[in-house]
């Protein structure tokens, strides 16, 4: 196998070849093609090994694609080499130092940014609450050994919203589990306002969601998600397997895998529910029959179907569902299952 260096050896440089690979990388990293994007902007830094743009871009490429030490140290080398727009560089530079879970360092360089500057101000917000995210992370740490009375005295006067906004994936999850334990009044304040901003994890609302349920919460709560808007009582929302707008796409696929293959309905039946609650509590809005005809095409290729007859023409004809429906939906579905299980 030609290693990478070779590679990149026999491309030969061309004057605009640099920007145009930037404006390739970027829009493979709009579509969720993290590892195209990072080749994109290699290639682009070999036309121009100084190319600010694309040494931000292949930043983003490493912080995206989930390698973080090696987006550390190039986020690090861009800040010494000073390329790049500085805060651009530090924002997800110590967003990645969290990720890590190097909070001690965050707090560091933030408060020396601080001594000699004020963070600008579309930036302040998330900067500030990343900042004071660290700073109780970092005595969380020190507090590790701490009484269990002392250490529920701490656990209670966490600021819920920040970290369920900027912890890690990991993080985020722990502190929803925690959430659990407290006494409902104490965070519904914190949990409304992140149901309320179209900005916040899709996934993350919809577990806050179903959390409201079980503590049987009464009182409506807006929901903003997905550019989709509305105030909703927990206690009265279905589950998503009564919900009627997953019923009817269910029993079609029922109807059709019931027998033929069990194995396959089941997971169609779950990669459906995992849409489903993604958008939760509003329906996807996807013709039905081809949302059936799609969940069954998508769990088949998942397990790696060596079917020749599993095509968009003939699932159509199986679900009763036009093809070109059938095909806008599964572009549709491309584009949702990038993000559907992001926290």
């Amino acid at each position: 196998m030609m290693s990478e260096n070779k590679k990149e050896d026999k491309i030969i440089p061309f004057p605009g070849s640099a920007q145009q690979l930037v404006k390739l990388g970027m829009k493979q990293l709009k579509y969720g093609d993290n590892k195209a994007a990072y080749y994109s902007f290699r290639e682009a830094l070999f036309h121009d090994p100084i190319h600010d743009e694309a040494s931000y871009g292949l930043l983003l490429a490493y912080a995206d694609s989930g390698r973080l030490y090696e987006g550390k140290d190039w986020a690090e080398r861009m800040l010494n080499e000073a390329r790049g727009d500085y805060f651009e560089v530090l924002q997800v530079y110590v967003s990645i130092l969290a990720q890590l879970e190097e909070y001690e360092r965050v707090t560091t360089v933030l408060e020396a940014v601080l001594e000699e500057d004020q963070f600008p101000s579309h930036m302040a917000e998330k900067l500030y609450e990343l900042l004071e995210l660290s700073q109780y992370m970092s005595h969380a740490e020190m507090e590790a050994f701490m009484p269990d009375e002392k250490k529920a005295a701490v656990l209670h006067s966490t600021n819920w919203k920040k970290q369920l906004q900027n912890g890690t994936t990991e993080q985020r999850l722990s502190a929803l589990r925690e959430l659990r334990n407290q006494k409902p009044e104490s965070v519904l304040p914190a949990i409304e306002s992140l149901l309320a901003d179209p900005e916040f994890s899709p996934l993350m609302q919809s577990f806050l969601l179903l959390l409201l349920k079980d503590w049987q919460i009464e009182k409506q709560v807006w929901v903003n998600k997905l550019s989709r808007k509305g105030e909703f009582s927990p206690v009265s929302l279905p589950v998503i397997e009564e919900s009627n707008s997953y019923i009817q796409p269910a029993q079609l696929l029922e109807s059709k895998l019931e027998q033929e293959n069990p194995i396959l309905l089941k997971n169609a039946l779950h990669l459906m529910k995992q849409l489903y609650l993604y958008y939760y509590p509003f329906p996807p809005s996807l013709e039905m029959e081809a949302l059936a005809a799609v969940m069954h095409y998508e769990a088949a290729e998942q397990a790696g179907s060596n079917d020749k007859s599993m095509n968009f023409a003939q699932i159509a004809k199986d679900y009763n569902a036009e093809e070109a429906c059938i095909f806008d939906v599964w572009q549709k579905f491309a584009r949702i299952k990038i993000k559907m299980f992001d926290i």
